[in-house]
This record gives C-alpha cells, structure tokens and sequence, in this order.
C-alpha cells in the first residue's frame, strides 16, 4: 500500500513538472503570423454580412488601414421553410449562406467559394421570431467567417507572406 502511494506522489509530480513551458498547437502554429494584420477586409452589406465583416475583423486583426492584400466577399442567402404545423403554418426554417470570396494582391488572385446552413424555430410569438432569426444570423456569420479563417490558414499560397 506504501509502495502505491508514493507512487502516486512520483507520478503526481513529475506530470506538474512536465507540463512546465507547456504551449498547446494552436498557439504555436506559426503560419496563423503569416496573414495576422496582412488582410484588409471590405464591408459587406445586409445584417449577415455586418456580423461576418466584424467576426472577420476581429480575427485577422484588421485595424481598417489599406493593405496589400483585400478579401472582397459577395454573399447571397436564401430560406427555406419546411415543418409545417397542423394549421399549415411554418415552424422551421433554414437560413442558407453563400459567399464567394476573392484574396488578391494586385497580381496574384485566389477565389473559393463557401456554403453554410443553420436553421431555427418558428413559433407564435413576435418578440421570439424575431430573436431566433438574429440568432440564426448571427450564427450563419459565425460559421461562415470559422470556414473563410480555414480556408485561408490552410491554403498554400506562398504569394500571402
């Protein structure tokens, strides 16, 4: 029993020791420097695209100056309404993104195009409707900026740095 618990206290150590300078993967990639503060992201109109353009702001530290390189994003979004009740009224809809993006530098010019989907519910208050939806907006941004940010740290375009 004695050798078990002074074991333990061997082992409790040396994992409090080990992890000393400890820094996880995300924090270390060192391509994630490679276009922090380098991209310059132009507005994008509707209310989807306010919160896309700040999502994408905030995460490539955008300050607003020009810079060399732009994103230019073209985003179009469409419902589609399904699940209806017994008195033939929605109570579920689909709130679909599509953005298509373009990174250039004057010569050098990537497109990708990206597709989303988030959904949400419809009931018979005003007030709810009304918050479900900027919800969903809010998360369709969220999930289309997460996949541009992808897109971009893992393209392998030498001509970004």
């Amino acid at each position: 029993m004695l050798f078990y618990k002074k074991f333990l206290i061997l082992l409790a150590i040396f994992f409090s020791l080990s992890s000393c300078n400890f820094v996880p993967l995300h924090k270390s990639d060192p391509k994630s420097k490679l276009i922090n503060n380098k991209i310059y992201v132009e507005n994008i109109d509707t209310e989807i695209g306010f919160y896309l353009f700040q999502n994408l702001k905030f995460s490539l530290n955008d300050n607003g100056q020009e810079k060399r390189l732009k994103l230019l994003i073209d985003l179009s979004t469409s419902e589609k309404k399904y699940a209806f009740s017994s008195y033939n009224e929605q109570t579920r809809i689909d709130l679909n993104g599509v953005i298509e993006c373009t990174l250039s530098n004057g010569e050098n010019t990537h497109k990708f195009t990206l597709k989303e989907t988030v959904a949400y519910d419809v009931s018979q208050s005003i007030v709810a409707n009304k918050a479900s939806k900027r919800n969903a907006k809010k998360r369709l941004a969220n999930l289309l900026s997460q996949a541009v940010l992808t897109e971009l740290y893992h393209s392998s375009l030498n001509w970004i740095k």
